[in-house]
């Protein structure tokens, strides 16, 4: 993560992954930045997820939902094609 960039103060077209809980939304990516706090322990840093590529918790785990029914054949990512011998 150290190559992402740091802010100080959170853009608004950022969200960690706790705002974005909190907005009932999950992050469907990775990070694309970091932002550094200061605690009284010393600087800490959080991952900052885009706010436009998050989706909504409840089509989050309903593709969860879907991916876990087709794990044990995984049929659905080898369609069927009767033209295949």
């Amino acid at each position: 993560m150290s190559d992402l960039p740091q802010y100080e103060t959170c853009p608004a077209t950022l969200a960690s992954r706790t705002a974005l809980k909190k907005a009932g939304l999950v992050p469907t990516g990775d990070p694309v930045a970091t932002l550094r706090y200061r605690t009284p322990q010393g600087y800490k840093t959080c991952a900052l997820y885009s706010c436009a590529d998050a989706r909504s918790e409840k089509d989050a785990k309903a593709a969860r939902k879907r991916r876990q029914a087709n794990a044990g054949g995984q049929f659905l990512l080898f369609p069927f094609s009767p033209e295949r011998p």
